[in-house]
């Protein structure tokens, strides 16, 4: 402790050795009054400079974690090929895909025992828009959580067919970004296919009943409304996917900021996914032949203004 003061002395002997007040007075000779009023401003300096270096860190993790939590989404309507795309998406290295999400969709089955919000919702009163976001928000959250937890890059897939083809207008709301970019960063892409290969199968599955009137026209309405809506986000087809299958998925992963893994091609036909209504192949992509137009559809090609 050479060289310093003697109330730097004291200070140190104190708070930092322990000893006793007396015995450090007597030692520098000093009243016991004035080495007590040293200690008490001592202490008080200490604990505004512990306090001034917690801020500091504080606002350093501030700055680090700035950055919002990145979420990838995808789009795309029904029959357009999006179940096989999500697949080769789910084969890639550490990523996981919420297929066919959207918390506005009230077209589902009745029986709901995982979803108390739902049931307060046929039981109660139907859920504000608020209370909608703020539940999906939540889940969305712990899906998050457990993805970074596991290292896993979560993807979204849209279920935009519940915006765009149900009812008797598209929606005015598309959840899934609408929501989602209050407070993420959202990376986000939209395949497509040729209308009236969709529109065909939707007649084979009877889902062209879902919107009024069910005709070609309406649909190819409702589609421009769905490309309209994603003007902004990069568009993929399906027919260029069918026809080269890993220089499609090796864009789309750099797009979604994915690793990409040509093996994929290998696995896609074990994941389980949502919204298997077409391709039935597991093992292998290929171009598809058109299914037979129905005599009412081919004239409505002709007259159709969409």
């Amino acid at each position: 402790m050479e060289g310093l003061g003697c109330r730097e002395k004291a200070i140190a002997l104190c708070l930092d050795q322990g000893q006793a007040v007396p015995e450090v007075a007597g030692q520098l000779g000093v009243a016991p009054s004035t080495l007590r009023g040293w200690l008490r401003q001592a202490r008080l300096e200490r604990e505004v400079e512990a306090l001034r270096q917690e801020l500091a860190r504080l606002q350093q993790g501030n700055l680090v974690n700035d950055k919002r939590p990145l979420i990838r989404t995808v789009h795309h309507l029904a029959c357009t090929g999006g179940t096989v795309i999500s697949k080769c998406l789910a084969a890639m290295p550490q990523v996981a895909v919420l297929s066919e999400l959207n918390p506005l969709n009230r077209y589902g089955r009745t029986f709901e025992p995982t979803n108390p919000l739902l049931l307060l919702e046929r039981s109660h009163r139907p859920l504000t828009l608020e209370e909608i976001k703020e539940d999906f928000l939540s889940r969305i959250g712990q899906s998050m959580r457990i993805c970074e937890k596991d290292g896993m890059a979560l993807v979204v897939r849209d279920h935009s067919h519940t915006d765009f083809c149900l009812g008797e207008a598209p929606g005015s709301c598309t959840p899934i970004c609408d929501f989602l970019s209050e407070g993420h960063d959202l990376v986000s892409v939209v395949t497509v296919r040729h209308p009236l290969d969709s529109y065909l199968g939707l007649l084979e599955k009877g889902w062209q009943n879902q919107f009024r009137p069910s005709t070609l026209d309406e649909y190819c309405r409702r589609t421009l409304a769905f490309l309209n809506r994603y003007r902004e986000l990069p568009l993929l087809r399906y027919e260029a996917f069918c026809a080269q299958p890993q220089g499609f998925m090796e864009e789309l992963c750099g797009i979604l900021q994915l690793d990409y893994r040509a093996d994929f091609v290998e696995r896609f036909g074990a994941i389980r996914l949502s919204g298997n209504s077409g391709r039935v192949s597991t093992t292998a992509i290929a171009p598809r032949p058109r299914r037979p137009i129905p005599e009412a559809v081919q004239l409505e090609l002709v007259g159709s203004a969409s």
